[in-house]
């Protein structure tokens, strides 16, 4: 009878430890803005651990789990995509850091929503919300943005693990929808141009 619990227990942890499995993501690409007119000036990128460590977990049935790495995803589409904006980034461990910038930009992650669908010939949809906190040197914050961006694909009667491209393509394009939004409204912003 101990030797049947045992058992019992060793499979279901394999059950569990087997059913979990971490979206793949391609790196976010450098997006295509136009017309942007960039800064001057160096500015810090500050993403907090946190941030970059974010993962979203969706149960796709009563024993799979699904994780989408979303916050190394924002992490990586910021480092690449906040150059477009301003003449130099710098990666800072902090809002107080000792190089020379003229602004701290800290992004966050207000919501992150997939939906995966029944039946499965209904779209794979996404949506993020991005914000942009952006700091002076003394802390003071200077400007703020909030900005969503949604998206949806379809590709035929894909489900299961031949469906998971089709779940990382809608995410993207939502974190891009976003991102593109954050990069105009940074370029724009009149609170930052008067600051210079």
């Amino acid at each position: 009878m101990k030797c049947v619990r045992i058992t019992f227990v060793v499979l279901s942890l394999f059950v569990i430890a087997g059913c979990a499995t971490q979206l793949e993501m391609n790196p976010p690409p450098t997006l295509d803005v136009e017309d942007i007119k960039q800064h001057p000036y160096a500015v810090g990128l500050y993403i907090p651990m946190g941030l970059k460590e974010r993962v979203f977990s969706v149960n796709t049935s009563p024993f799979d789990v699904l994780t989408y790495p979303i916050g190394q995803q924002t992490a990586l589409a910021f480092q690449k995509n906040t150059p477009l904006v301003f003449k130099k980034v710098i990666d800072v461990d902090s809002r107080n850091p000792p190089q020379k910038v003229k602004f701290i930009l800290q992004p966050s992650i207000v919501k992150f929503s997939p939906t995966i669908p029944h039946p499965a010939y209904n779209p794979y949809m996404a949506t993020v919300v991005y914000k942009i906190d952006v700091f002076d040197r003394s802390g003071k914050k200077v400007y703020t943005q909030t900005a969503a961006g949604e998206a949806q694909t379809s590709k035929g009667l894909l489900s299961g693990f031949s469906a998971l491209g089709l779940l990382a393509e809608a995410a993207q394009m939502a974190m891009d929808k976003a991102m593109k939004q954050i990069l105009e409204g940074l370029a724009t912003a009149e609170e930052l141009k008067a600051l210079k």
